[in-house]
């Protein structure tokens, strides 16, 4: 009888897959391999016989865990002379290399070999997967996608959507290339086509000449609306000496989104401060059609500085000050200091208050186009004190 820790050691090998030197084993104590990882696989232990199993003595029995998708076992043992033969869970006698099938005895089964003599051999186990299909699917509405199917007869496959409580059986075979005789198919639902659909795919299995029997497997097919993407802001301008940031939008599709920029940017946005054409590439998590693009235009925009002429003043009156650019068309604004202060006007033209005192005043206009600002223009008013009245005298 083994401890704990030999056990542990033994299973360990046998997930490995490495060959590992057994004492004997009965049906009470079996060796435990675990094939239940993947529909196709297979171990090769080595182990002696001396037990009792089922009908037989001089034995040695396997519990192999089997994965949902395997449909046969077959059990082979070389260094035994002569024929030999196994069986399943204590049933009939099988011919050792023979595939036998096991669809529907459940997610573990004894496999057990008698025969005289105990010397040690090396047992292969193998897993064979009855039907495999491709996984399931995200499409974006519009785009094609593959389903496949391995483990049929081709000449007897059929493939068909299932009945949901609005749509009967059938109903979305028009998104299907073929819907019989084919293993492998392409798919491509239509818009306005339902969140998801499930396809069942049919026919006699490849090992019926063991099993003897059909299988049917479904694949999802999720679909989403088209994935578009525009750049904000929709006409981006640069004024001198800044930048300016552009921001995918991405609807539809399956997010998240992958982000592709002509400057290498991977991020939603970037910020340039070069005038110029930028492009984006975003993807979503769909098959088939790959990403979508958008792109823009930077405009640099220079607005020019306004001139305006001095101009004078007499106490008790107010001055009128006149600012001109060339190109344009420009917004003006009348400010009382270099930078910040106060905004007196957005006309070309300003009109000063009421001199009540002689001296030199300075007024600020600058222009501004898109969004964008000139620097400011200086413009003094010197303000005098009007002429004396000339005197009347009579001769």
């Amino acid at each position: 009888m083994f401890d704990w820790y030999t056990r542990a050691c033994i299973i360990s090998c046998l997930l490995l897959g490495l060959n590992y030197q057994s004492h004997a084993q009965s049906c009470a104590t079996p060796l435990i391999v675990d094939l239940s990882t993947q529909p196709s696989a297979s171990v090769t232990i080595n182990a002696t016989r001396n037990g009792d199993c089922c009908v037989g003595t001089n034995c040695v029995s396997f519990l192999v865990k089997i994965n949902p998708g395997t449909d046969v076992i077959n059990f082979d043992v070389d260094q035994v002379t002569g024929s030999g033969d196994y069986t399943i869970n204590c049933g009939p006698l099988i011919p050792t290399g023979t595939p036998a099938c096991i669809s529907g005895l459940g997610s573990t089964i004894k496999v057990s070999f008698c025969k005289p003599g105990n010397n040690a051999a090396n047992y292969t186990i193998t897993a064979l997967a009855g039907i495999t299909t491709s996984g399931n699917l995200n499409l974006r509405q519009g785009c094609t996608g593959t389903m496949s199917v391995s483990g049929l007869i081709p000449s007897t496959i059929t493939w068909t959507s299932i009945a949901t409580a609005t749509a009967p059986a059938g109903s979305y075979n028009g998104y299907l290339s073929s819907t019989s005789g084919v293993a492998s198919i392409n798919v491509k639902p239509l818009s306005g086509a339902p969140p998801y659909i499930d396809y069942q795919v049919s026919g006699t299995r490849a090992q019926s000449s063991v099993c003897n029997m059909t299988a049917s497997s479904i694949i999802r097919v999720y679909t989403f609306p088209p994935l578009t993407v525009a750049i904000t802001p929709t006409n981006p301008i640069l004024c001198p000496g800044g930048t300016v940031t552009l921001t995918a939008n991405p609807t539809g599709g399956n997010p998240p989104y992958s982000y592709s920029w002509s400057n290498g940017a991977t991020t939603p946005f970037i910020t340039v401060s070069s005038a110029g054409s930028y492009s984006v590439s975003v993807n979503d998590q769909t098959a088939s059609c790959g990403p979508v693009t958008a792109s823009t235009t930077v405009t640099a925009v220079n607005p020019v500085a306004p001139t305006a002429p001095p101009v004078s003043a007499c106490t008790g009156s107010t001055a009128t000050v006149n600012a001109t650019a060339s190109g344009g068309p420009y917004q003006y604004q009348w400010y009382d200091a270099a930078t910040n202060g106060l905004l007196l006007s957005t006309n070309p033209s300003y009109i000063t208050p009421v001199f009540t005192a002689t001296g030199t005043h300075t007024y600020y206009v600058q222009t501004t186009i898109s969004g964008c600002t000139s620097a400011r223009t200086p413009v003094t008013v010197t303000v005098y004190s009007p002429p004396a009245k000339p005197g009347i005298s009579f001769n």
